[in-house]
């Protein structure tokens, strides 16, 4: 199966010579790497061209307009495979992401992603986001746009362009908005296995949209919602989904997780009446069993520690 990695760029010249090799480790030798140059002012494009007369596999476009969402439907556009790996260039890559990736791949995956952690500047750890897995636990997880990282993705064009592909009015969350259109196309589905190193950076768009991105999340949450045939699904399969987390790392962590997704759930205004009762019931039935009888505690305390410390960051970078 041939992959198309895509990385838009925009003023990263500080990170191309650190980020490109471990995104072109990661891709084999008939697979591609778009990479749209997105209106740099710095020496952008001088490195890049520098790479391109290295590695053939690179088809560098240039454009003028620094928009994230053209220059990734741009990408999409141009590619030649209908798998498609998002990078970023600020984030750093496990070499073998793709490997993990390539062979979870099933008949009926449209998006697959990993879990993931943080970093900052000075490279300072500030904590992993265990993503949820089971595909319908993916699904519902998206109530709380956190645990789908953008740059972790590997997905179908099919899928993408069927499901309408990105759309300018959603960003600066863009990314959840075609996770939620997709979920009506096939599975989302993610490897218990940290593979991006996410860097919080006062640069980075996260950082400088925080505000308004929280706003379209509600937005686009509201609009589109979680597919309800997920929730339907993960209710009825539960505990078969609290087995799968016990064969994996962050197990308890998992557990919390996937409660308070249902928790946020339960909230929905979207939801039908009759699957909200049915969410508040397996609230009731799992919270105790899941979270009270965690022994100290340990996963609530992990969590909200990397919370507090993610926040404390965020406060310095804005």
């Amino acid at each position: 199966m041939k992959i198309t990695g895509i990385l838009p760029v925009h003023n990263g010249e500080k990170f191309i010579d650190t980020s490109l090799p471990l995104i072109l480790r990661n891709l084999n030798t008939d697979d591609e790497l778009v990479i749209i140059e997105n209106g740099s002012t710095d020496g952008t494009i001088k490195k890049l061209q520098k790479w391109v007369n290295i590695d053939s596999r690179i088809n560098l476009i240039s454009t003028e307009t620094p928009s994230l969402v053209k220059a990734l439907n741009l990408g999409i556009a141009e590619s030649f495979n209908n798998w498609i790996a998002r990078f970023d260039i600020d984030d750093n890559y496990e070499p073998d992401r793709l490997k993990y990736q390539r062979a979870s791949l099933n008949e009926k995956t449209v998006a697959i992603f990993t879990d993931y952690d943080f970093f900052s500047d000075s490279y300072k750890y500030l904590g992993t986001i265990p993503s949820a897995l089971d595909t319908n636990a993916v699904a519902v997880s998206l109530i709380s746009s956190q645990r789908t990282a953008h740059p972790s993705v590997l997905f179908s064009k099919e899928a993408v362009i069927n499901a309408g592909g990105y759309r300018g009015m959603d960003f600066p969350a863009e990314d959840l908005s075609l996770w939620l259109r997709m979920s009506r196309f096939g599975d989302l589905i993610s490897i218990p296995k940290t593979l991006l190193h996410y860097r919080l950076s006062s640069e980075s768009i996260t950082s400088k949209k925080r505000n308004e991105a929280k706003n379209i999340t509600k937005k686009l949450l509201t609009e589109i919602g979680i597919n309800q045939k997920n929730v339907l699904s993960l209710i009825a399969n539960f505990e078969s989904v609290i087995e799968l987390y016990k064969k994996h790392n962050y197990s308890r962590e998992r557990e919390l997780l996937i409660l308070k997704d249902l928790y946020y759930l339960s909230k929905d205004s979207r939801l039908e009446s009759k699957l909200r009762k049915k969410v508040n019931q397996l609230l009731i039935q799992s919270t105790p069993k899941y979270a009270v009888n965690i022994p100290n505690l340990k996963a609530v305390k992990l969590l909200r520690k990397e919370q507090v410390l993610r926040n404390k960051v965020r406060r310095k970078l804005l």
